[in-house]
């Protein structure tokens, strides 16, 4: 992949292709900017910015592509044979337990922190996931060295800066937040000090300056430009920065808008895994996607019920431990250096072929 000088291989390698990369790892990022149009498009039409507009925003999102991503995993730990033994107690007895304790939430009146949980956790599930791309694309066109930590460093700062926008103290002594979801719900959300949160965000700028400078200077010494690499990073940092530091809508909307990005990603790779991994089974993405969204449209109607009436609420929490455990999960069964099942789905033909190379120790999501 790299001469002896170092220099990496002109020819860009993709995960799947330059098509199928630009539309589902990079360029699903405009499904942010769509539903931001689509709320603003509902508003102009008359409907309250925290009333219907939000809730339908929502619903279109959570219904169609986060519920379904959630759903997606299961064809990783339940269909690949190998994920299912490495952890057969915890998929089989163990889920339904976990689902289960979801009940707790409605019975101890615990609502508005575990809302606020789960979006600070799934906050931290969408960086590792755009992490993991960023090692994907290292791995395919850079050579190894101290380039592929600034790039991470300056990815993940730059992320996390932005998300800690949101839990910024508005008083001094402040220690938690309510935050308005939907009608009588609300999270109680944690907040941080300004000083804090103004030293992530400089020192997000520096790296992000020092990394910027490195480019310039690897393009003036003739390295190739990993470009896969910089456009997924571009999109990511775009997004991030759109949702958390210029967007102002409400709660619910601002979840749409900061995951819908991660959700097509996911929808992308886990397709792309699903027909390396099961070539025998005919149209095997296509199954899974079925009943992915009939899962999504299902348990999302059930979601949105659950902020006007509250029986729907007790069905619901159980799924909400459901997106708790997927994000749980999901950094555990994309390790590569310790799934060796999982070089199947790494670009190139299958291991038989290439005898079993392939990056070690990535993490797709």
């Amino acid at each position: 992949m790299c001469d002896d000088a170092g220099m990496a291989d002109a020819r860009l390698r993709w995960i799947v292709g330059p098509r199928y990369d630009l539309t589902f790892f990079i360029g699903a990022a405009a499904l942010t900017f769509v539903f931001l149009g689509l709320y603003e498009g509902l508003k102009a039409l008359g409907l309250a910015p925290s009333g219907p507009a939000a809730l339908l925003t929502y619903l279109a999102f959570t219904a169609l592509l986060d519920l379904p991503h959630i759903f997606q995993t299961f064809s990783r730990t339940h269909q690949d044979p190998a994920e299912f033994a490495r952890r057969k107690a915890l998929y089989t007895w163990g889920l339904p337990v976990i689902m289960a304790a979801g009940l707790l939430v409605p019975a101890l009146h615990l609502e508005a922190p575990f809302v606020a949980f789960v979006a600070i956790y799934g906050s931290h599930h969408i960086i590792r996931q755009h992490v993991g791309f960023l090692k994907l694309y290292q791995g395919l066109n850079d050579p190894p060295g101290p380039d592929r930590l600034l790039d991470r460093l300056a990815l993940e700062l730059g992320l996390y800066a932005c998300v800690l926008h949101d839990y910024v103290a508005e008083f001094a002594g402040q220690l938690a937040r309510s935050v308005p979801v939907y009608g009588k719900w609300s999270a109680t959300a944690p907040v941080l000090p300004e000083a804090l949160v103004a030293a992530v965000t400089q020192a997000a700028w520096g790296v992000l300056a020092l990394w910027a400078a490195r480019q310039l200077y690897r393009g003036l010494i003739g390295h190739a430009v990993n470009w896969p690499k910089l456009l997924l990073m571009g999109a990511a940092l775009a997004t991030h920065y759109v949702v958390f530091l210029v967007a102002a809508v409400p709660f619910l909307v601002a979840e749409a808008l900061e995951t819908a990005y991660h959700d097509a990603q996911y929808h992308g790779w886990i397709m792309h895994y699903q027909r390396r991994r099961f070539p025998a089974v005919p149209r095997v993405a296509l199954k899974w996607a079925g009943a992915a969204l009939a899962y999504g449209l299902v348990a999302g109607t059930i979601e949105v019920l659950g902020y006007t009436h509250d029986v729907f609420y007790w069905v619901f929490a159980p799924l909400g431990m459901l997106t708790l455990f997927h994000y749980w999960i999901d950094g555990r069964i994309w390790r590569f250096g310790r799934c060796p099942e999982l070089r199947e789905v790494l670009p190139g033909p299958p291991r038989e072929a290439r005898g079993g190379g392939g990056p070690e120790g990535l993490t797709a999501a």
